[in-house]
């Protein structure tokens, strides 16, 4: 009954159409203004939309845009001058930090201990240049001296003068070598810096491949094998950069250990040098001596000697009382910029070491570094206004100018550059990284970070 009632109706909905379905014809036939408005009204629509389309082309015309950037800031690593254990970490991570806040402390007592014995020796030895001043004055009064005894310390101060020079040469020569093993650290910290941004660039282009025939799955033009290489491939990539980012590091630490090495060369140099002076001015004083033979005793050249000696011996103390000072001064690391703490790897307890990175503090002043196509760069000069939307903040139009403009591309300064000499020569489209200043950036700007991605649109006619 439902099925034949269902009939009914549908031939009784049909039947008026089936009346009218002839009468169109004629109606449209009989009817040309109606075809005439409609032709009309399509060309103004096509007349409108070529329009819309022009003012987009005049309004975009003197812009050029890219998603090739960045933002960037000044990072500063803060290391520990002496090697110790830590007794305070007195900040958190994130947290922004004037410049001379207490950041580590060290315990000091090696330290304390290493001030007290250099002081303590330094008092010594002006206890034993007084006694040597008193002995002098004593001899001039009870003794003489007796020409073959200043004869032998003229030849005693002769030979401590060349082994003093000869103590300076090879002093000199280790210093020489250990400024030769700085300049091989420091170009093996280079080389390990350039793989980091060629490794860098691989990761981005691998994550971008994948990321594209990710799009390209649904569609069936890749496979999910294929996909799951380009997966693989990115993922590769990026465990290469944090492999050659530790190897700067571990780079960057033989640096300091090669710098070490210098300076520990330069005082041995100085300490020869002084040596060297002390054994001139006891030749002096020995010659003084013989030519004065007969009037002073013979035990005042000696004790001149000694004299001179213990003189030395105070202000070389003197010098190690400072450096202990100074050491001791090291165990408080305080921040050398203002800034936010980054990356902060070390807890009370740690043993750290000369030269190692405790924490980072990346100053809040920033910028974008902005990869565009050469093509781009053909009206582009410092000082173009540029608006830069940051992807955190989508609702957010930033202000800036272009500061400056790299002379050479990022290719050019790759570990490897490409070499077209060879082979089947593909032309690319270069990029030259462009610095922009952020001009005016909102006081309530709630977070900003560097390596944030951004798209800056520079004007530039």
């Amino acid at each position: 009954m439902v099925q034949n009632n269902h009939t009914e109706e549908t031939q009784i909905q049909a039947a008026p159409a089936a009346k009218e379905s002839p009468a169109l014809p004629e109606a449209n036939a009989g009817n040309p203004s109606r075809r005439k408005t409609f032709m009309l009204i399509l060309l103004g629509l096509i007349v409108l939309g070529a329009c819309a389309g022009g003012l987009w082309l005049w309004l975009t015309w003197d812009y050029v845009s890219t998603d090739d950037a960045f933002v960037d800031a000044h990072i500063i690593y803060v290391s520990p001058q002496v090697a110790a254990h830590v007794n305070k970490v007195l900040v958190l991570d994130n947290q922004f930090v004037q410049k001379g806040t207490p950041l580590v402390q060290l315990d000091p007592r090696d330290f304390q201990a290493a001030l007290d014995r250099a002081e303590a020796a330094l008092r010594v030895a002006r206890a034993n240049h007084r006694a040597s001043k008193f002995g002098l004055a004593l001899i001039h009064r009870t003794s003489r001296a007796a020409v073959d005894q200043a004869l032998a310390e003229i030849s005693i101060a002769r030979s401590q003068i060349a082994q003093a020079r000869a103590a300076r040469a090879g002093a000199e020569s280790n210093l020489l070598e250990a400024k030769a093993n700085v300049a091989a650290a420091a170009a093996a910290v280079a080389h390990a810096q350039a793989q980091v941004l060629a490794d860098s660039a691989t990761a981005i282009k691998s994550q971008q491949d994948y990321q594209r025939y990710s799009k390209l799955l649904k569609s069936g033009d890749v496979t999910p094998s294929q996909l799951e290489t380009y997966r693989a491939a990115a993922v590769s990539a990026q465990a290469y950069v944090v492999a050659d980012r530790t190897e700067v590091m571990a780079k960057q630490a033989m640096v300091d250990q090669a710098r070490a090495a210098v300076a520990a060369a330069r005082q041995s140099v100085s300490a020869a040098q002084a040596a060297l002076a002390r054994s001139l001015a006891g030749l002096v004083l020995a010659k003084a001596q013989l030519s004065s033979v007969n009037v002073v005793p013979q035990q005042v050249g000696k004790q001149s000697s000694n004299v001179s000696a213990g003189s030395a011996t105070i202000a070389e103390l003197k010098a190690a009382v400072e450096q202990a000072k100074l050491n001791l001064s090291y165990c408080d690391i305080d921040a050398p910029v203002s800034g936010y703490v980054t990356r902060k790897v070390v807890e009370p307890g740690d043993y750290v070491t000369i030269g190692q990175n405790l924490l980072a503090i990346v100053r809040p002043k920033m910028w974008v570094i902005a990869n565009f196509k050469e093509t781009d760069l053909t009206h582009m000069k410092p000082g173009d206004p540029a608006t830069i939307s940051i992807d955190a903040y989508p609702k957010v139009n930033f202000k800036g100018y272009v500061q400056s403009i790299q002379a050479g591309t990022g290719a050019k300064f790759s570990l490897l550059p490409p070499e077209n000499a060879t082979g089947n020569y593909v032309k690319v489209v270069q990029r030259v990284p462009v610095k922009i200043l952020f001009k005016d950036l909102p006081a309530k700007l709630p977070y900003l970070a560097a390596g944030m991605s951004a798209v800056p649109e520079v004007k530039v006619r």
